[in-house]
């Protein structure tokens, strides 16, 4: 009985963290991206997709990840009877986000004004980015949902405003300061304060392991875009957002289902649960590798005609290599969550060098040859090797697990 109330707990957990995720994924890439594809030309609109993408990038490496350093570490926290450390460490990287992205919108020349409300949205998306912690440690699901619904608000808003005054500077601004007044009121982040503990130090050396990790993913999953810009263009880089942004779908599932293990694990100190979520973990990824490209090809593909049909005969030949690419980042999401608190991270840090190198290199080549198309098939045999990777990696932690 016992195993079945746990069963529940942990599929009500990740079914209600997908609601909400699924509300902030439509949010964005359903409702607001292509709207916008059709009421602005292709550089405004790659203009924009390059900004999502460096906002993304920058608050999952910072926010996101400070979120899975407090899931992972607060055991040790609570062990010692420690509350603090965690508000401090977001105000400073809240600075340190300001110096370097300011700059870096001024280089890829944002106006000042655009740059400074760029740079603010980004700060604010941190907030709401490491509040989902908070939630996901107290398992308090329904709070990501209502966050979630905040932002959708601020979607609907923005674009309203959009049409009235064209102002693309308060397209994000708009929801995701709505989002993140509710995480300030809703989370701990001003009830900690600013204290500092004897674990800061720790806490901080943590960061930068996961955050390196965090940044060789990000920049993975995004640095496509940034590299497609001054290879093809605008227009190519509206068709390649387009079937990408469809695909991600998928992640409806990947990323409410890593939260929640992440979560669990968290709290997880006994050796037989342990080894449970490993064989699980493992046993799952053929069946998700099926189920997401299955289910991505002809989700993506009626997504595209009905919210992209201006791209949609470009996009034809893209959809089923990018389609299995999400499978298989989908399965590498989920075992990373685990590898997380499992596996050595200077072994995750390798295996992200090794993928980054890989990409490059196969990237240049194939698409030299190949276009657009040999571009996605770099990423898609990178892609394969990472989750490879990841699963030698796994079967190298469950083999420690029970030999200790």
């Amino acid at each position: 009985m016992d195993f079945i109330k746990k069963y529940k707990s942990f599929l009500s957990d990740m079914i209600l963290n997908m609601i909400g995720f699924g509300i902030y994924i439509v949010s964005q890439q359903i409702l607001l991206l292509p709207i916008l594809a059709k009421m602005v030309n292709d550089d405004i609109y790659s203009s924009i997709v390059l900004y999502i993408s460096i906002l993304n990038v920058v608050c999952n490496v910072t926010g996101g990840e400070l979120g899975n350093v407090r899931l992972v570490r607060d055991s040790e926290y609570k062990e010692k009877n420690l509350i603090g450390d965690f508000t401090r460490i977001l105000l400073m990287l809240s600075t340190v986000i300001t110096i370097f992205v300011f700059p870096v919108l001024i280089l890829l020349k944002y106006s000042v004004f655009g740059s400074i409300i760029f740079t603010i949205t980004i700060l604010l998306a941190n907030i709401r980015l490491y509040a989902t912690c908070f939630y996901r440690l107290e398992k308090k699901f329904s709070k990501v949902i209502w966050q979630n619904v905040y932002y959708l608000i601020g979607i609907i808003i923005s674009l309203i405003l959009f049409k009235l005054f064209e102002n693309i500077y308060l397209l994000l601004f708009i929801p995701e300061l709505i989002s993140s007044i509710y995480a300030l009121k809703n989370s701990d982040i001003l009830k900690m304060k600013l204290k500092k503990t004897i674990e800061m130090i720790n806490t901080i050396k943590k960061f930068f392991q996961l955050g390196f990790v965090s940044l060789l993913t990000n920049l993975m999953n995004y640095f496509d875009k940034f590299l497609i810009y001054p290879m093809f263009g605008a227009t190519l880089v509206a068709i390649y957002y387009a079937v990408n942004s469809m695909s991600k779908i998928a992640s409806l599932i990947t990323n409410p289902m890593s939260s929640v293990i992440l979560s669990w694990v968290s709290n997880t100190n006994e050796k037989d649960k342990k080894n449970k979520i490993l064989k699980m973990t493992l046993i799952s990824n053929i069946p998700v590798l099926l189920i997401v490209t299955l289910l991505t090809i002809p989700l993506t593909y009626i997504a595209l005609k009905i919210l992209y049909s201006q791209y949609m005969e470009s996009a034809l030949s893209l959809i089923i290599p990018i389609a299995i690419t999400t499978a298989f980042g989908t399965a590498s999401t989920l075992v990373k969550s685990v590898l997380l608190k499992y596996s050595n991270t200077n072994k995750l840090v390798f295996t992200y060098i090794l993928y980054f190198t890989i990409f490059i290199i196969l990237g240049y080549i194939l698409s030299k040859r190949n276009g657009l198309v040999g571009f996605t098939m770099a990423n898609l045999i990178s892609k394969i090797i990472l989750w490879f990777s990841f699963i030698v990696l796994l079967i190298k932690s469950k083999k420690e697990l029970s030999s200790n």
